[in-house]
């Protein structure tokens, strides 16, 4: 279904149909927030990854611990090792990836989840008290039915 589609479908549908279409959007997003991240957050002197809220930050972050990464192992080479322990810093430099693109994810949703959550706040307030039973019974009925 098209932005459009969507934003025209929403003006001919009652309250609780929009909340619960509101309920969906959030749930698809929810899984972002739940991600374990693979470090312990803690970059030095860059401070904690899962605080940031710049994307240019978490670039040189990951500019940061991929040129560590490399300089370590052109130095193994210039020594002539053959094995050497894998780079590691709090985690290695994939583990670092996968935690900044996380965090990255987490930044560009955070404004759609706050917006979302306010259209549900909002719409919440004009639902009845028949209708606030049947979205209960409804959400108990499929509650269940997943059981």
């Amino acid at each position: 279904m098209s932005k459009k589609t969507t934003a025209v479908a929403l003006l001919n549908t009652s309250i609780p149909e929009v909340i619960e279409v509101l309920n969906q959007k959030l749930a698809a997003l929810k899984h972002i927030e739940e991600c374990v991240y693979k470090t312990n957050g803690e970059m030095k002197p860059f401070g904690n990854v899962k605080d940031e809220m710049k994307v240019e930050n978490l670039i040189r972050m990951y500019s940061s611990i991929r040129s560590r990464e490399k300089s370590y192992n052109d130095a193994a080479d210039e020594l002539g090792l053959k094995t050497y322990p894998v780079f590691s810093d709090n985690g290695t430099a994939a583990d670092w990836k996968q935690d900044i693109l996380l965090r990255k994810a987490i930044i560009e949703q955070k404004e759609t989840l706050d917006k979302l959550n306010e259209f549900k706040a909002k719409a919440s307030k004009f639902v009845s008290e028949e209708q606030q039973q049947q979205m209960l019974l409804k959400e108990m009925s499929d509650f269940f039915a997943k059981k």
